[in-house]
């Protein structure tokens, strides 16, 4: 299987999760907000506006990458269980990190400055991540709180994009 590769930066490789059936929600979403073809509750997104969001994605994206921080405080945002969104606007996009072989470790929000791994960032409560970032599930957010389809959505994109990182192991006779 071949993922769809974003950026290799200096900290973090970002690509797109997988889904058990081949779908590639985060190049599902990018492609379709390229084109200004993004579905959203509001149909009345002007074509310019997707294209300059799917600009904003890459540059947050890339910084990600480059730099390990987020490009602004609340460009990135903790959800649930070590799945965090790059927000802009209505627009959610999840990621979460694995050491690329189908482990998986959370990555919670740091809730104490004495705990941060980089206290003398202004991003601080953001923890060090594994090298490989993977993008997830994208929505567009219609209420205060995230919705629980979309957080199961996410969860569930990761839980199949991590299969797909596994060792096949030959079956025990």
């Amino acid at each position: 299987m071949q993922r769809r590769m974003i950026v290799r930066g200096q900290f973090h490789e970002v690509g797109c999760a997988v889904r058990e059936d081949g779908v590639i929600p985060a190049g599902m979403f990018l492609d379709a907000l390229k084109k200004g073809a993004w579905s959203a509750p509001d149909e009345s997104v002007p074509l310019d506006e997707q294209i300059s969001d799917y600009h904003w994605f890459l540059h947050a994206i890339r910084h990600w990458a480059n730099t390990g921080e987020p490009v602004y405080r609340s460009a990135v945002n903790a959800l649930d269980d070590g799945v965090w969104e790059f927000r802009h606007g209505d627009k959610r996009l999840t990621f979460f990190d694995t050491d690329g072989n189908g482990a998986y470790a959370p990555k919670l929000p740091i809730r104490s400055h004495a705990d941060s791994e980089a206290p003398n960032s202004q991003y601080w409560h953001i923890p060090y991540f594994d090298q490989q970032i993977r993008l997830g599930h994208a929505f567009t957010k219609v209420s205060q709180r995230t919705l629980a389809q979309d957080l199961l959505e996410s969860r569930d994109t990761r839980k199949e994009d991590l299969a797909h990182d596994q060792p096949i192991r030959p079956d025990l006779d």
